[in-house]
């Protein structure tokens, strides 16, 4: 479960390690979704800098991407 502080309106946040274990890619295909194709934007950073995703938003991309795939 997230850490309390991993919220953003109430919602689940996902750290970037978990999102890419949910689309089963590479921190480099995150980094290029993210920057590149703007698939997926960061909800919030952490104080140390460090990117959160909203979980809706990984789902919605796990969704799309497996009708692509079918």
């Amino acid at each position: 479960m997230p850490n309390p502080s991993e919220r953003a309106s109430g919602e689940d946040l996902l750290r970037p390690g978990q999102v890419q274990r949910l689309l089963g890619i590479a921190a480099s295909t995150l980094w290029n979704y993210v920057h590149q194709q703007g698939l997926l934007t960061p909800a919030q950073h952490t104080a140390g800098g460090h990117a959160r995703y909203r979980e809706s938003e990984v789902v919605a991309l796990v969704a799309e991407l497996s009708q692509v795939a079918a």
